[in-house]
């Protein structure tokens, strides 16, 4: 799997992308809600590192396979 651009799941009917910037305290729960949240679809989640300082990459990585990481903060848009 290539950090830039993790492959797609190919059976998945929806889609979660949850941006996450220096969430390393509450990124493990947000992922367990989703989850439960979409407990009944064919889910593909990822989440968006975008530049964290933290561990917010390494603890997504410890609740989902799917894990893109930014170099640096992107900002919005």
């Amino acid at each position: 799997m290539n950090e830039l651009m993790p492959t797609p799941t190919a059976s998945a009917g929806v889609s979660l992308v949850i941006p996450a910037f220096n969430e390393e305290p509450v990124i493990v729960e947000t992922i367990r809600r989703a989850r439960v949240a979409l407990a009944a679809e064919d889910a593909d989640l990822m989440v968006v590192d975008d530049g964290s300082t933290d561990a917010t990459a390494a603890e997504a990585e410890k609740a989902v396979a799917r894990v893109l990481r930014h170099p640096q903060n992107m900002g919005y848009g």
